[in-house]
C-alpha cells in the first residue's frame, strides 16, 4: 500500500476463476476511509505475453518515481517459461508504464517469485526466492543481488544467498518469503514472511548498509503477533506488508491476509485482507479489538 494526496492506494494479488481456469492477477484499488473502495484501476494478467497469471507485487517508493514489482503466477506457462520477475513504474500511483521483465541473466529458466527492491547507495538492492537449489528441507532460498539500474545485470551480493538470524542469534530453518524492505528510524530492516505456520518477522540488517555483504545477513528476527479474527483463523497474517506512518499518527500499519480454511481456490482458500496498527511492533491492534 501507499499513500499519496489525501488517498490510499492498495496493491494485492486477486485469485479467480476466469475463462473456466483459475488465475491470479495484480489489481490496485484506491480508497479514503478504508471502507469504500474504488473498481480497479490496474488488472494485469499477462495472459496477451503468454503468461498464466500475475501476483504478489510490492511497491517501493525511489525519489520521485514508484516501482511495483512482481511475478508470474502458474509455474510453467504457455510461453514456456517458468516464473519470472517484473517490474512497471508510476509517478503517481494511479497512471503506471507497461510492465518489463528482469533479472534474466540470474532467473532465466528457474521458477522465481516473491521480488522487493529497495535503492541505497546508488544501488538497487533485490531479494526474491527461487528454487534453483534444491535440499530435503530447504527446497527454496532466498536470492539477493544489486544493479545500479533495474533493467541492467544483476549481480549477486556473496554467493547470492541471504541467511536469516532468529532473536537470540540461532539461525532460522525456515522457508522465508513476501520479503519488504523497510527503513525503521534510520536503520535497513526486512520484514518477512516465515512458515510453517505462516507468521510474519521482522529483520535487522546484519551490519552497516554501506557494506554490500551486509544485504545478505539478516538478524534479530522478531514474530510479528497479529489478533486472531473470525477471517484469519487458519493463516493470521499472510503476505504482510508494514507501513511507518508515525509522523501522521504514531501507528505502524501492516496490511496482511488471512483465511479460515486451505480447501477452495486451489487450496489457497478464500483469503481476506486485514489491517493491524501498533505504536512499538510489538502490540497490535486492530477495530474492534483492544
Amino acid at each position: 500500500m501507499a499513500y499519496k494526496d489525501e488517498t490510499f492506494y492498495l496493491f494485492f494479488s486477486a485469485f479467480f476463476r476466469e475463462r473456466g481456469r483459475e488465475r491470479s492477477h495484480v489489481v490496485g484499488v484506491t480508497t479514503l476511509d478504508w471502507k469504500v473502495f474504488s473498481e480497479p484501476f490496474l488488472f494485469m494478467d499477462g495472459r496477451d505475453d503468454g503468461w498464466t497469471g500475475m501476483c504478489s507485487p510490492n511497491i517501493t517508493r525511489v525519489n520521485a518515481t514508484y516501482y511495483l514489482t512482481f511475478n508470474s503466477w502458474g509455474d510453467v506457462h504457455p510461453n514456456g517459461q517458468k516464473n519470472q520477475l517484473f517490474y512497471c513504474e508510476s509517478e503517481d500511483l494511479g497512471h503506471w508504464t507497461s510492465y518489463r521483465q528482469i533479472g534474466q541473466d540470474l532467473t532465466h529458466d528457474i521458477r522465481c517469485i516473491d521480488i522487493a527492491i529497495t535503492f541505497y547507495d546508488d544501488q538497487f538492492y533485490v531479494m526474491w526466492k527461487d528454487e534453483s537449489i534444491r535440499q530435503p528441507i530447504k527446497k527454496y532460498k532466498t536470492r539477493i543481488a544489486s544493479c545500479p539500474l533495474l533493467t541492467e545485470p544483476w549481480n549477486f551480493i556473496g554467493d547470492g544467498y541471504a541467511h536469516f538470524f532468529l532473536h537470540g542469534g540461532k539461525e532460522s530453518s525456515l522457508t522465508h518469503e513476501n520479503y519488504e524492505f523497510i527503513e525503521i528510524e534510520g536503520k535497513q530492516m526486512l520484514l518477512s514472511l516465515d512458515y510453517s505456520p505462516h507468521h510474519p518477522v521482522l529483520y535487522s540488517i546484519g551490519g552497516a548498509s554501506e557494506i554490500e555483504a551486509s544485504w545478505q545477513t539478516w538478524i534479530d528476527g522478531r514474530d510479528l503477533m497479529l489478533p486472531r479474527e473470525q477471517f484469519n483463523t487458519n493463516h493470521i497474517a499472510n503476505a504482510p506488508f508494514l507501513a511507518d506512518w508515525r509522523e501522521n499518527d504514531g501507528y505502524f500499519y501492516l496490511l496482511y491476509a488471512g483465511r479460515t480454511h486451505g480447501l477452495t481456490h486451489a487450496g489457497r482458500g478464500n483469503n481476506k485482507l486485514g489491517l493491524a496498527r501498533s505504536r512499538d511492533l510489538t502490540t497490535w491492534n486492530v477495530p474492534g479489538i483492544a
